[in-house]
């Protein structure tokens, strides 16, 4: 059952999971499962994509695996959780539908001009970098809390094209101020029309030097290197997969 509202909603994991899995993994540290029991352990919590993909491998991992994946407990709080809210879900779509309707509801507003009309449909451009390591793991940015756009969530580096520089000026700067790299050399580049109003220029690159030597600006808090199988763990900001998926389509 798909529901979109809870698409890429994070839940925290209960202390006594992360307990257990954390004994799992001391008696248990190579072999099928250690990664993932790993990375939960780092984060503490599952986007609703990773409960269900969690739920679902569980009738596939065997004894060891379903132990480091949090074992019972896991299973019976993802259950539970996503129950609870579905339920949710589906009692605020029936109490949407039983509402009478609305009095204004054949209102048609004023055709006003937007301001995108007003300035002949000047576009916003932004730019964002797919940046590849060594092992081919991709870095990503955890935005502060207090960021303006997307506060909490894992993104690409980037940003908005300042006036008159170019994409790629614009590009090398945002990596700069964001991760202290200096890198212009890019594999790959293009370009994306989402909405007629912006323009997103996409970058590709590879960065060889020591993958612990970011430097983070003020807007965000954490930074790691993630494959895509990863990714769904993480609580991203919308369309990221889909740039990735892009990349590395046109990606040598």
């Amino acid at each position: 059952m798909a529901n979109q509202e809870l698409y890429n909603k994070t839940y925290r994991i209960p202390p006594e999971v992360l307990k257990g899995i954390q004994t799992a993994l001391v008696s248990n540290p190579n072999g099928e499962g250690v990664k993932r029991a790993k990375f939960i352990l780092k984060n503490g919590y599952l986007t609703y994509q990773a409960m269900k993909r969690t739920l679902h491998d569980f009738d596939g991992m065997d004894a060891t695996q379903y132990t480091l994946a949090g074992g019972q407990p896991m299973k019976v709080f993802i259950e539970t959780t996503l129950n609870q809210d579905r339920n949710a879900v589906e009692t605020g779509k029936h109490a949407r539908q039983d509402m009478p309707p609305s009095p204004y509801q054949d209102f048609k507003p004023q055709q006003v001009p937007s301001l995108n009309e007003e300035k002949k449909k000047e576009k916003d451009k932004n730019v964002c970098a797919v940046i590849v390591n060594n092992d081919n793991k991709i870095l990503l940015l955890k935005r502060g809390e207090s960021a303006p756009w997307m506060p909490s969530k894992w993104s690409l580096v980037g940003g908005r094209i300042d006036k008159n520089e170019t994409p790629q000026q614009a590009v090398e700067r945002e990596i700069k101020e964001e991760t202290g790299l200096e890198l212009k050399k890019f594999t790959k580049s293009f370009t994306i029309e989402r909405h007629v109003d912006s323009i997103e220029h996409i970058f590709a690159c590879r960065y060889e030097g020591d993958p612990t030597e970011i430097t983070l600006d003020d807007e965000n808090s954490n930074y790691g290197w993630y494959d895509v199988s990863e990714m769904e763990y993480l609580d991203i900001v919308p369309h990221l997969m889909e740039y990735i998926t892009l990349v590395f389509k046109k990606y040598d």
